[in-house]
């Protein structure tokens, strides 16, 4: 039987304000980046056969 699914911490002090800091750049992935990942998604995809 799966284990249960804790709740996500909370973050406090100095890890919130580096990840505010770092979500308030708001840099967007490179074209290569998106490119990797849409590729890596396609291969995802490929593996995954349903037969409903």
């Amino acid at each position: 039987m799966a284990k249960p699914i804790e709740a996500t911490p909370i973050i406090e002090g100095e890890d919130a304000y580096a990840f505010f800091v770092e979500m308030e750049k708001g840099e967007k992935a490179s074209k290569e980046e998106r490119k990797r990942i849409e590729e890596g998604a396609k291969f995802i995809e490929s593996l995954l056969t349903f037969a409903f």
